[in-house]
């Protein structure tokens, strides 16, 4: 048994949520808005009021093709292989935002496909499992960040059949993106942060050493 999967195994044994380092929401918000015409529609083939802004990609611009497209899907029309560790470039988003940079600066050296969400009322994503259709040796993990209008009042968090309500704007956690979850906002402008990272027993051990457990 190698040290990857004892790391992955202690991870999992934690829990499904811990939570991170606090960061500077109202910054962020602040920083991110000179980019208010760069949010792209997020996987544009499905109707949905949900939308991007690539903290990584491919080569580091706004483009969101395709790190905001539904990469199964744009592999498939293309005859591409892109994955979460594809889009590693970071673009001027993160370059620019202080406030982004210290939040994510620990995770740095296993960073991948990363952005901002945004979603406004309606916008949703249905039940799935971040898990890759026909890839199974990609040991990843996801964090994610709450960064605007995520309170229950704006915002749903559903996770398997509970809603998560236990976070504040400006939240980071680590959370077991394996198991079924889903999003819906009630109002505009819920924001959120998104970070893949590939995982080893180094991640493991920089998440316990940033680990809020106060």
């Amino acid at each position: 048994m190698n040290n990857k999967f004892i790391a992955m195994q202690r991870l999992a044994m934690m829990g499904d949520w811990l939570k991170l380092n606090s960061f500077d929401n109202k910054t962020m918000i602040k920083e991110i808005s000179r980019y208010k015409s760069e949010w792209k529609r997020y996987n544009p083939r499905k109707p949905n009021n949900r939308f991007g802004l690539s903290i990584t990609s491919l080569d580091g611009d706004l483009s969101g093709k395709p790190d905001l497209d539904s990469l199964y899907e744009f592999n498939r029309e293309n005859g591409t292989n892109y994955d979460n560790q594809s889009f590693k470039k970071t673009t001027i988003v993160y370059q620019n935002s202080l406030s982004l940079r210290s939040a994510i600066k620990p995770y740095m050296p296993w960073l991948g496909r990363s952005h901002f969400i945004k979603l406004n009322a309606g916008g949703y994503f249905p039940e799935h499992y971040d898990i890759h259709k026909t890839k199974f040796d990609k040991d990843e993990i996801r964090l994610i960040g709450f960064v605007n209008n995520t309170s229950s009042n704006h915002f749903k968090f559903c996770y398997e059949d509970k809603l998560i309500t236990n976070y504040s704007d400006g939240d980071l956690f680590y959370f077991n993106a394996n198991k079924r979850h889903s999003v819906f906002a009630t109002d505009n402008e819920v924001i959120l942060l998104v970070v893949t990272l590939k995982f080893d027993e180094n991640l493991f051990e920089t998440i316990i050493n940033n680990y809020d457990c106060k």
